[in-house]
């Protein structure tokens, strides 16, 4: 433009030349005003469009910050010319890539787990429903297992919560490793997690199985390692729901009926609801039960296989349910622990086996009495005090008590728990690990424990006569307690080529249905008493009863 006004300038000099010079000027002069006319007439057309330009720009600036403020971060605009308007718009640019980085961090805290990364509850029930619409135009089926960690609750309490972030963390790691990359991993919480599965029964059970054999291996923690037991629940669209909500409850429920029956895997069969329903009835029915005496305590003779005479008896609860019978000890007790009440029900075990052990002394009986405690127990810091104090109130000699604990139980030890062990140890009471075998308990846990017992757990013993390994894994244990100079007791032996195998290799004790099914406190003294009279009477007889086939 600045050219073009040059030019008028200058034409209009010659306009002045040529009305100076005559006729020819004159035609000189038309010519100048035509090249004037053209000049501006472009100047003028370039000027608009110059600005129909930068307008253009201008709005499409605007266009994008309303897209800003609707939440629409697709669009990037060119810069075109490095001029005022071009820097406007790669602000503009790194305004909007901003705000899409921002939106997309916001997203991801909304719909992720935030300590591993999985898609939490609101993402799975947003592609639950996705999977719903897509199945049923496909008319094809897909699955929802639902899965929950066994005893978490006692890593969390007894290792910190830091050790229990890291076990959650492990199993979302693993979990990843083992599904198809088309199925969703995601974590409800706590630690519950949940899959989804494309295709049918069959399908997800393949994936299940796999998932159960990969969390069979333990967490190595230090010096410890952690079992990671688990529980899944399966629901299928659309035998069992049409909707988010009631796949996931129906998962939840089979969950339950695994974690109950400890198989591991349970597929919903349309009456786990109720039976959800039954056991939350049964919590709230405990207290009320505890108060008004539905609890006993039957007890299971042990054999000491070298002189073949009882030895002692494990007290075993029940609960007397007015309504539903005899309620059996794995349908109350994981639920207790999960609820606290645990804690009430120990301390009426102990109260109760403390009592039947004075009435066993009365008899003229040297039997011990021994009593399960959960692992919960040995994590109180109040529970030796509180043990303390059940003897101090029912005076017994603290040697014809034993205390039982799960080996997981001594896995998972904390100081707490290894002050309650020694505490109690000292006031002269035994101390057993309960199903020695399956909670990867180490060599040099044993040795700084103080404990007089190892129990075999029964999956070791069933078959012993006919399953080399495990033949092999009892003989290990036996050897392994007579080297820490620990008793060693096998339980679950229903069968005499069980018994006579287990007395080959040196087992001190047995118990089991093949001596006798637990039986109620009334009938024991009775029944101790004519196994010492026969035996007294005649051992060839007594022997002859104890190992002839049932």
């Amino acid at each position: 433009m600045a050219v073009l006004a040059m030019l008028s300038v200058q034409g209009a000099w010659y306009l002045l030349a040529a009305q100076a010079i005559g006729p020819f000027g004159w035609r000189m002069q038309a010519v100048l005003l035509t090249v004037c006319g053209v000049n501006a007439a472009a100047s003028g057309l370039l000027a608009w469009w110059l600005g129909r330009r930068a307008a253009r720009r201008l709005e499409r600036v605007r266009r994008t910050i309303e897209r800003i403020q609707h939440a629409d971060y697709h669009e990037r605009l060119n810069a075109g010319a490095r001029d005022e308007i071009g820097a406007v718009v790669e602000s503009v640019n790194a305004l909007v890539e901003s705000a899409a980085t921002r939106e997309r961090r916001i997203m991801e805290s909304a719909l992720s787990d935030p300590l591993t990364g999985l898609p939490n509850r609101a993402l799975l029930a947003d592609r639950i429903r996705h999977m719903v619409t897509v199945s049923q135009r496909a008319h094809t089926a897909f699955s929802i297992a639902l899965l929950d960690l066994d005893r978490f609750k006692v890593v969390n309490d007894t290792l910190g919560h830091a050790t229990g972030d890291m076990l959650l963390k492990e199993v979302a790691r693993r979990l990843r490793s083992t599904v198809r990359d088309s199925d969703t991993v995601a974590r409800l919480g706590g630690d519950e997690f949940v899959l989804l599965m494309a295709g049918g029964v069959e399908a997800a059970r393949e994936v299940t199985r796999r998932v159960i054999e990969t969390m069979k291996v333990p967490l190595r923690h230090g010096e410890q390692l952690i079992d990671i037991g688990i529980s899944i629940g399966i629901a299928l669209f659309p035998d069992h729901g049409q909707d988010d909500v009631t796949l996931l409850r129906h998962a939840d429920s089979a969950m339950y009926r695994a974690k109950r029956s400890r198989s591991g895997e349970r597929v919903f069969d349309g009456d786990g609801g109720e039976v959800q329903r039954s056991y939350l009835s049964l919590l709230g029915e405990m207290r009320a039960a505890l108060e008004g005496g539905q609890f006993e305590l039957d007890y299971q003779p042990k054999l000491a296989l070298r002189t073949g005479l009882i030895a002692g008896l494990e007290g075993l609860v029940r609960w007397n349910h007015p309504a539903r019978g005899r309620v059996p000890p794995s349908e109350f007790i994981p639920f207790a622990e999960q609820t606290g009440f645990m804690r009430e029900i120990t301390r009426w075990v102990v109260e109760r086996g403390a009592r039947f052990s004075r009435t066993l002394a009365a008899a003229g009986l040297d039997l011990t009495v021994s009593v399960n405690v959960s692992a919960l127990d040995i994590q109180n810091p109040d529970f030796a005090r509180e043990v303390l104090g059940l003897l101090r109130a029912t005076p017994i000699d603290p040697k014809r008590l034993c205390l039982e604990i799960t080996e997981s139980g001594v896995v998972s030890e904390s100081e707490a728990a290894m002050k309650n062990l020694r505490a109690i140890a000292r006031l002269g009471m035994k101390l057993s690990v309960d199903d020695f075998g399956t909670g990867y308990a180490t060599l040099k846990q044993l040795q700084q424990l103080p404990v007089n017992e190892l129990k075999i757990d029964r999956s070791f013993v069933t078959g012993i006569h006919r399953n080399r390994g495990n033949l092999t894994i009892v003989r290990s244990t036996i050897e392994l307690g007579k080297q820490l100079g620990l008793k060693v007791v096998a339980e679950g032996v229903e069968t005499v080529e069980e018994l006579r195998c287990l007395a080959r290799l040196g087992c001190d004790e047995v118990q089991g249905y093949y001596l006798s099914k637990p039986m109620r406190e009334a009938d024991v003294v009775g029944w101790v008493e004519m196994r010492h009279a026969l035996y007294a009477s005649s051992r060839e007889t007594y022997f002859a009863m104890l190992t002839e086939k049932r």
